[in-house]
């Protein structure tokens, strides 16, 4: 992605993970999922109330640049953006307990993100342009592509959840989409998951992370994470995933 990416805010931020808490995390995950149809799903922890919330003015993004005497506008979107998360993962990890976009007014965002659109990556695995249909998503830049007959059709932002530690990262590698709950509540959160598309991985036993309109993506941006799920920010990229794909069509995560 060759666009550059104004950061207005700085702070310090640093790339670490829970420690301390895998165990518990780790139970907790293993017995999520599909479990006789019974609506379970991984999402983010704050219960959230079922209207979709007002938007709210687009806060700038909380980054570091290293050297610090390089510009903020040389960083790309995808730089930009994982400043944001490593920021969340330091406040995370000080403090489990709470949020790390407690207290905060507007979404933390780079200069120049829309929910609706992202560039379409110039190179992609084999597999993305090969499949009949499949969505790829690059864990690297924060964008998911859904291609069809080997051509990409639209690009979009998503959030994943790797920013919590090991237990609730984002699957990794083959899948495809399992089941599909279009006004889908989250039982272990009581979050709303509209579109809720659940993914099965070939690799990973867990059945409870899913593709779904995220408010609290709208409302946070990436100044937090799930526990797994793919958040996507806007509602008509869902629907139009929402008809575009079916069960048994493949997913396929990365990173570039």
């Amino acid at each position: 992605m060759k666009s550059r990416v104004g950061v207005k805010r700085l702070i310090g931020y640093g790339s670490v993970l829970i420690a301390g808490m895998g165990i518990v995390i780790a139970a907790t995950v293993s017995g999520e999922g599909r479990q006789d149809d019974v609506d379970a799903a991984i999402d983010t922890t704050r219960t959230l109330a079922t209207a979709k919330p007002v938007p709210v003015a687009r806060a700038v993004a909380e980054a570091t640049v290293a050297p610090p005497s390089a510009a903020a506008s040389s960083m790309t979107m995808p730089d930009a953006i994982r400043a944001i998360q490593n920021a969340a993962t330091t406040k995370w990890t000080a403090n489990g307990t709470q949020e790390p976009h407690a207290g905060e007014t507007s979404p933390a965002l780079p200069d120049g993100f829309s929910f609706d659109t992202a560039a379409t990556p110039a190179s992609a695995p084999r597999i993305c342009t090969t499949a009949k249909r499949i969505i790829c998503a690059d864990k690297t830049t924060y964008v998911a592509t859904a291609y069809i007959n080997g051509a990409p059709q639209f690009s979009f932002p998503f959030r994943p959840g790797d920013g919590r530690g090991g237990s609730f990262a984002t699957g990794d590698g083959h899948g495809r989409i399992d089941w599909k709950s279009r006004h889908h509540v989250s039982s272990l959160y009581g979050t709303p998951m509209p579109y809720a598309m659940f993914i099965a991985w070939d690799k990973d036993s867990r059945r409870g992370q899913v593709f779904h309109l995220s408010y609290d993506f709208q409302r946070e941006g990436y100044d937090g994470f799930s526990h797994g799920c793919m958040g996507v920010g806007s509602e008509a990229v869902m629907q139009r995933m929402w008809e575009t794909f079916k069960p048994g069509d493949k997913v396929y995560t990365y990173r570039s």
